[in-house]
């Protein structure tokens, strides 16, 4: 059953790079064009994501390392589980062109566990009572309900439609 589906995700992968090739073959202009390609390297952190924005024209496929892709627009991967630096390359009509990408984690994030101390700290509490905010004798009484109930009484009216018929030839 895994080696279908590994077959029917080949067989979809090549289909769509079969179409792309023919929608690049009755193009004029065949090489492949770097439209965008966006990512921060500045403020990385070990264990964060990295974005990379590309668009290109005239693509048939995209390798980023040891992965393969056929989106055209945005791609996220892990820091932890990618490699720091890969290549980047965009296969087209008959070329390729490859890019370098590398990601240095600049920034790291201390989360480990803390304990705070507090030295020559004297601290006097007094108790205060809280105010009541009502009256200490209060009572509620509340006797039988007595409801009253008025006869409401509902008059039809009937209403008749007389109409009388006609020609088109009445409207002319």
């Amino acid at each position: 059953m895994n080696l279908l589906n590994s077959l029917i995700s080949e067989l979809h992968f090549f289909k769509i790079v079969a179409t792309r090739f023919f929608i690049i073959l009755f193009r004029r202009r065949k090489s492949i064009e770097l439209l965008q390609l966006d990512y921060d390297e500045e403020h990385i952190f070990e264990k964060s994501y990295i974005v990379i924005n590309y668009r290109f024209r005239n693509a048939l496929y995209y390798r980023f390392g040891k992965y393969r892709t056929l989106q055209k627009q945005i791609k996220i991967f892990d820091l932890q589980n990618f490699d720091k630096e890969f290549d980047f390359i965009v296969y087209g009509f008959f070329q390729k062109k490859k890019y370098k990408l590398r990601f240095e984690p600049k920034l790291k994030l201390n989360s480990s566990s803390f304990k705070t101390t507090l030295l020559n700290l004297s601290l006097r509490l007094e108790e205060k009572p809280i105010p009541k905010l009502t009256p200490s004798l209060f009572f509620c009484v509340i006797k039988k309900p007595i409801i009253i109930t008025t006869e409401i009484e509902l008059n039809q009216t009937k209403i008749k439609i007389s109409n009388t018929t006609f020609n088109q030839t009445d409207y002319i």
